[in-house]
């Protein structure tokens, strides 16, 4: 099976936050109640209220058809109606990395509760990566695999490596659950050190969601 993800990072406009928190639980629950019905379309989807300045909501979703992805996108732009508007987007492929052996069933990594925090951004490599030959790559990637992974801090930590080539505007499409911010920073900082950033070019903007239940915007 072949898995898209997609990210909408949402804008709430002053028209919202004009409104009274009776009128704002109304276009909250709106919302909601679009998401749980569109739920069986879905492999998965988790939702959070953003601490970026530029956004208020993020979703993360995903289907095994692009087209269910933008059914959802339709329906959440109809469900916020003129209070607001998607500010920026992620689309990708989730599959098993060529440099991990991994059996795992890939939906089923999808099917899990959501954790406190949640983290993604956009990612591009040099493309003096590519010019490097497999067996080379894959033993710089396990450098940076076995310090994230051997790191005190890590342990919560889950990660999802998604791929955009010729499907977005980045490379890949970085993702990750954890219940500790502090700990999540502490160990991408200790990341800092590893060969692989070497060939690093972007990982912006980095998106930072808080899990509030079914509470998006108020």
């Amino acid at each position: 099976m072949t898995i898209y993800m997609y990210v909408l990072a949402y804008k709430m406009n002053g028209k919202f936050w004009a409104l009274t928190d009776k009128e704002k639980e109304n276009v909250n629950s709106n919302i909601i109640h679009f998401i749980n019905n569109y739920r069986k379309n879905l492999i998965s989807i988790k939702y959070y209220k953003s601490i970026r300045h530029d956004n208020d909501i993020l979703i993360w979703s995903a289907s095994d058809m692009p087209i269910n992805l933008e059914g959802l996108k339709e329906g959440i732009n109809s469900a916020i109606g003129i209070y607001g508007k998607s500010e920026y987007s992620m689309f990708s492929l989730y599959e098993h990395s060529p440099y991990v052996n991994a059996t795992n069933s890939l939906e089923d990594t999808l099917k899990t509760e959501p954790k406190k925090y949640f983290v993604v951004y956009p990612m591009s490599k040099d493309r003096e990566w590519y010019l490097i030959n497999y067996e080379e790559r894959k033993k710089i990637l396990a450098g940076h695999i076995g310090t994230a992974r051997s790191d005190k801090e890590s342990p919560g930590i889950i990660s999802y490596t998604t791929y955009s080539f010729g499907l977005g505007d980045q490379e890949f499409v970085v993702l990750y659950e954890l219940d500790d911010l502090a700990a999540w920073s502490h160990v991408t900082e200790k990341l800092r050190e590893v060969m692989a950033r070497k060939w690093i070019i972007n990982e912006a903007p980095i998106f930072v969601g808080i899990y509030n239940g079914d509470k998006l915007v108020i």
